[in-house]
């Protein structure tokens, strides 16, 4: 299902576009959906269409650099204080005061620093196959590379290296002349293509340089696929914009920023909800011991599945979703 959008220029001279959907009385309670990469609101329909019917409200953005949105090339337009204002102002627009945060893959990202700015704005944080991420601890390029070595030293594989393909120079050019060899990896629920081509240093530019693709999963439909491809299409501005996000924590644009953020505002004082999957990768990372030291009041659910939950099994998610919410309530 496609809903319509609404647009909000920021006071930063940025368009956004969201989808947003009025809750239907009584029924006050809003959702806020942030999605990561290669993605845009669009993947939260099984979301938005399921808790739309129930009444709830719904603001979804494409966040910047992805789909309508904005699109800037200069890298300081991705900090992460800056993006979250930019959110906050969408809710001021709106008259949203309160609601749940959802948030996946580099949505993740920017729901924590909503969560340390602005906690007031939500009463509950929901974050799927990835975790809150602490200010100071962004994923620059010593940290991959270490988190890869200490991986492959355990597990016998490493799990980022993909990351650090996108801070090459040929990296945006790379992705948008084999877009359709992204698109199969990143939706891969093959757990050797993933170790392989992922997981492994040089293996996403292998990848790419061979133009190698693998089915797509059953969950997309050609819907999805032609959303996906005219999202990312060189006409659309490709993937330089969005790997802009990758490139921010690599090259650790936000320290400064991040360092005046209080101790005390390092943990979430809202009830939390991770849902995990079994997704190679995700389990390597060990998500919710990394979590716990911030997270005093966390629940863990974990469903069978790769990295997109939201899709593959978009029924046990919603449901996950509806009970938290309910008792979290606004």
């Amino acid at each position: 299902m496609v809903f319509s959008h609404s647009t909000h220029t920021t006071n930063r001279a940025l368009t956004y576009s969201y989808i947003h959907i009025q809750p239907q009385l009584p029924n006050t309670r809003y959702l806020l959906f942030l999605h990561g990469f290669p993605s845009t609101s669009y993947h939260w329909h099984h979301q938005i269409s399921f808790f739309k019917a129930k009444g709830y409200g719904v603001i979804a953005p494409d966040l910047l650099g992805f789909g309508e949105t904005s699109k800037p090339t200069e890298l300081e337009m991705y900090k992460g204080e800056d993006m979250a204002n930019d959110i906050v102002e969408i809710l001021i627009s709106e008259c949203v005061e309160k609601l749940v945060g959802v948030a996946h893959d580099w949505g993740c990202f920017l729901l924590s620093r909503l969560a340390n700015y602005h906690p007031d704005r939500f009463s509950g944080y929901v974050y799927i196959d990835h975790g809150y991420m602490p200010p100071g601890r962004s994923l620059t390029t010593a940290v991959v590379q270490h988190i890869n070595r200490s991986v492959e030293a355990k597990l016998g594989f490493s799990i980022l290296g993909y990351f650090l393909l996108f801070d090459d120079d040929d990296a945006p050019g790379l992705l948008d002349q084999h877009s359709e060899s992204v698109e199969s990896l990143y939706f891969s629920t093959d757990e050797q293509i993933t170790k392989k081509y992922k997981g492994a240093l040089g293996g996403l530019r292998s990848w790419l340089t061979d133009g190698k693709t693998t089915k797509l999963p059953a969950y997309l439909t050609s819907e999805d696929h032609k959303h996906y491809e005219h999202a990312f299409s060189k006409e659309k501005g490709g993937y330089r914009p969005a790997i802009n996000w990758y490139r921010a924590g690599l090259r650790n644009i936000n320290e400064e920023d991040e360092q005046k953020i209080t101790t005390a505002a390092h943990i979430l004082t809202h009830p939390t909800l991770l849902i995990a999957s079994t997704n190679v990768i995700t389990a390597a990372m060990n998500i919710p011991e990394q979590m716990c030291p911030f997270v005093p009041d966390l629940t863990v659910e974990q469903i069978t599945g790769g990295h997109w939950l939201q899709l593959e099994k978009p029924d046990e998610v919603n449901e996950i979703l509806d009970k938290f919410v309910e008792k979290v309530g606004n």
